[in-house]
């Protein structure tokens, strides 16, 4: 006999589900990710799946949503006190690490998850959405902060938002290697005064 389930919409259905498909992607590993298991794990019956999602590539879609807008879009959203470029890319560089080391596999069974979307033809929309997402969000972000603080950039603002990304992929990375804070923090002090110089006040 099956447990009565508390009565909850289909959208907090989806985060339970979308929760369980994070735990059981970090504990096992991504070919864990069955519709059985997320739902076992959710402690839901089978069925609520397909009541709240289309497919297993529409719950990655979601996991990835959901994370995406814990990571880098929402780091370089950081408030600090500070105007100078320098300042604002080193916080918003730190801030998507700090998100990573607090929960580093999870951050692992993401990166598998996204690796995934770009190998298999059925997922290739999902990654692409994952990187046109991040891409818009980052350059949202660079753009409001630049422009509150009278701040222009030699090159268009995507074209720096991509750089912003790769850089902080790029060390959140190496730091998943070697889990060496203090080479992380040296990573992130020269690429923000390499990309600073990108940057220039606007004359008053």
């Amino acid at each position: 006999m099956t447990t009565p389930q508390e009565h909850r919409s289909v959208e907090e259905r989806r985060e339970q589900l979308v929760d369980a498909a994070l735990a059981v992607m970090t504990d096992d590993g991504l070919p864990a990710v069955t519709t059985r298991a997320v739902t076992a794990r959710a402690g839901l019956p089978h069925g609520a799946f397909h009541y709240c999602f289309g497919s297993k590539a529409d719950l990655f879609r979601a996991v990835l949503e959901r994370e995406l807008r814990r990571s880098m879009a929402a780091a370089f959203a950081v408030e600090i006190d500070s105007p100078a470029a320098t300042a604002k890319i080193t916080a918003g560089i730190r801030a998507n690490l700090d998100l990573v080391r607090a929960r580093p596999d999870a951050a692992l069974a993401l990166t598998e998850l996204i690796s995934l979307a770009r190998r298999d033809p059925a997922l290739h929309d999902l990654a692409r959405w994952e990187h046109d997402s991040y891409l818009e969000e980052v350059t949202a972000n660079v753009e409001v902060w630049s422009s509150a603080h009278g701040i222009s950039w030699r090159r268009p603002v995507v074209q720096v938002s991509r750089v912003f990304i790769a850089v902080s992929e790029g060390i959140t990375s190496s730091w998943l290697s070697d889990r060496d804070d203090a080479a992380a923090e040296q990573s992130i002090a020269v690429a923000a005064d390499a990309l600073a110089t990108l940057a220039e006040e606007d004359a008053a």
